[in-house]
């Protein structure tokens, strides 16, 4: 399970990145669908960390349900990034004004920087915690 949240994270983070590529190259109605696409990895992987995370607690395992909760926290804050970044992109492709556009841009900005400062385990860190080595 946290494997596969794992994986719809980095997939999700992979896709954004195109997303603002193509934002970034001004093709703003290029930027969108893989925006949105990210926007739903992202809240596919939350989900999974948190049942993830659920299930921990549920056997008594915290060491292993705080790894998954900090990884909830994670890719909240990647979601909502991936949020502003689609807000951008699309106040860019509705000819907004510069100062509505940089708004959701360093929003953006500041939220990413905020979930790169939280680390989110791999696997094999979470089977170490449940004793699976």
């Amino acid at each position: 399970m946290y494997d596969d949240a794992l994986i719809a994270r980095n997939d999700a983070t992979t896709t954004r990145d195109t997303g603002v590529n193509q934002f970034n190259e001004r093709n703003f109605s290029d930027a969108t669908e893989p925006l949105e696409t990210a926007l739903s990895g992202y809240e596919d992987a939350e989900d999974g960390f948190a049942e993830a995370a659920d299930l921990a607690t549920e056997i008594e395992e915290e060491t292993a349900a705080g790894i998954c909760e900090t990884a909830v926290d994670e890719v909240a804050l990647q979601a909502d990034a991936t949020d502003a970044a689609l807000s951008a992109a699309q106040a860019a492709q509705d000819n907004a004004d510069a100062e509505t556009i940089n708004g959701h841009i360093e929003r953006f900005r500041s939220l990413r920087e905020d979930a790169a400062a939280i680390d989110v385990a791999d696997a094999d860190t979470v089977a170490s915690a449940l004793g699976l080595e």
